[in-house]
């Protein structure tokens, strides 16, 4: 897939538990100059037929599969909140490590830093009861108790919830030196993640950091993403939202004083 237009791919990856759906609002608020790509991860969605991975080295290969055919060939950025943020971090990792084109900018939501104690919970999440589970689920927010309530949802939810989060469990962070892409770290202000340990992103880029918080617990998200879009936008295109307002060339029959010195 070659882009020769001055697009940038932005690939979202989704949370534990999530989907490629959980996005589709994003897709919304962002120009032309961003080819929005939200990605479905195996055993859900989409891809609800596939077996599911408890292992984050497996499902990191599986993204390499959807986003190398564009990072050989075209500029993309990359996306991810909470356990898809972990994964956008490791994906550029290996992508260093097999040289591959790097993404022009990771934005990592509602994550810790690798090896952070805020980075796993204090009781393993994959070892709870099914009640336990979803208390754990409700507490970070993002599903509603009236949906949670139904048997129907959480049938189907559970495994996905369960492999997911042994994979988070299950995960050793390897320390490398940094990445040399810029981060952008979003955090909800009510999130179980305090600001002070999302600023250790700082040390794992060897580029350009920042930090922006938002109102709102783990799943601020859902209500900024119009924020989000409009703060990832020109953080990859920086003369966007001037060139928007300039017309592509002057009107014809401008008067002479107009068109004079142009």
């Amino acid at each position: 897939m070659t882009m020769t237009n001055g697009t940038t791919t932005l690939f979202c990856i989704p949370h534990a538990g999530g989907n490629a759906a959980f996005y589709t609002p994003f897709g919304r608020f962002f120009p032309q100059s961003v080819s929005f790509r939200p990605l479905e991860l195996p055993g859900r969605g989409r891809r609800h037929r596939e077996p599911l991975q408890s292992c984050l080295h497996a499902i990191r290969r599986d993204l390499f599969n959807s986003i190398l055919p564009v990072a050989e060939h075209a500029p993309y950025a990359l996306f991810g909140h909470s356990m898809g943020a972990l994964l956008a971090f490791l994906f550029t990792q290996e992508a260093r490590e097999q040289s591959i084109p790097l993404p022009a900018a990771l934005f990592l939501s509602g994550c810790a830093t690798p090896g952070s104690p805020e980075h796993t919970p204090p009781a393993p999440v994959a070892s709870l009861s099914p009640a336990m589970l979803w208390q754990h689920v409700l507490t970070l927010g993002g599903v509603p108790e009236c949906v949670a309530a139904s048997e129907e949802f959480c049938r189907y939810m559970e495994p996905i919830l369960y492999a997911d989060f042994t994979a988070l469990e299950r995960w050793q962070p390897v320390f490398a030196a940094p990445v040399p892409v810029p981060i952008t770290v979003f955090l909800g202000d009510c999130d179980i993640i305090t600001e002070q340990a999302a600023r250790e992103w700082s040390r794992q880029t060897s580029g350009a950091f920042s930090l922006r918080t938002f109102p709102g617990n783990h799943f601020y998200l859902q209500e900024h993403w119009a924020e989000l879009a409009a703060h990832i936008t020109r953080t990859l295109h920086p003369a966007q939202r001037h060139a928007e307002r300039l017309p592509e060339r002057l009107p014809e029959n401008l008067p002479e004083h107009l068109s004079e010195n142009t």
